[in-house]
């Protein structure tokens, strides 16, 4: 039998990584963790400050779209903990008041009354870890939302509204919207989310 000799370069390889190659690939992973989780605390105010907002956009737009095909007057209210899309006449009642007016409208039915032509639309959006502030047009103060003062944002069917602005505050960061009259939609908004 031939046996030819091992060469270096395969000698090397045979024998594996070197305490100072693991050390260094460990390192970079370790620096590359750190990074990421960096990355993901950092900007964890900042997420759920558009997810909050994001929430009240839509909440508008809704609002809007169903004053205008419903041809009845809705409403946001901003309560202190929650933002709740409604009918007009239903706007800055407690959940407890519109329940009762629910129970009033079902027995007019049975009663013989007439049915409306809409089923009216309720939703409510809870903000709970916000700090919720209105602006009202024309104003230059925040009004902070208190439990026994809700602001009422109202929708008409002619698809105007009120231009107002939100500031929704989260631990060390907030975000300020200021809604386009004729549309709902947002037309300026600034953030500022401390690292």
């Amino acid at each position: 039998m031939n046996r030819h000799p091992l060469s270096p370069v395969t000698q090397r390889s045979a024998s594996g990584f070197t305490l100072l190659e693991m050390v260094i690939v460990l390192a970079l992973i370790g620096l590359a963790m750190g990074g990421a989780i960096t990355l993901f605390i950092t900007t964890s105010a900042e997420r759920q400050l558009k997810s909050a907002a994001g929430d009240v956009e839509l909440l508008a737009k809704r609002a809007r779209s169903v004053a205008m095909v419903q041809q009845t007057p809705y409403a946001i209210t901003f309560f202190e903990n929650s933002v709740r899309l409604s009918p007009l006449v239903e706007a800055g009642y407690s959940d407890d008041e519109i329940k009762a007016r629910q129970e009033l409208e079902a027995d007019a039915l049975e009663a013989g009354g007439k049915a409306p032509k809409f089923n009216p639309v309720r939703e409510t959006v809870s903000l709970s870890n916000f700090d919720l502030f209105v602006r009202r047009w024309g104003s230059n103060n925040w009004v902070p939302m208190r439990r026994n003062d809700p602001q009422v944002w109202r929708f008409d069917p002619n698809g105007i509204c009120e231009p107002v602005g939100l500031r929704i505050e989260y631990e060390d960061g907030w975000m300020e919207m200021e809604f386009h009259p004729l549309s709902a939609n947002v037309r300026e908004r600034s953030m500022e989310a401390k690292r």
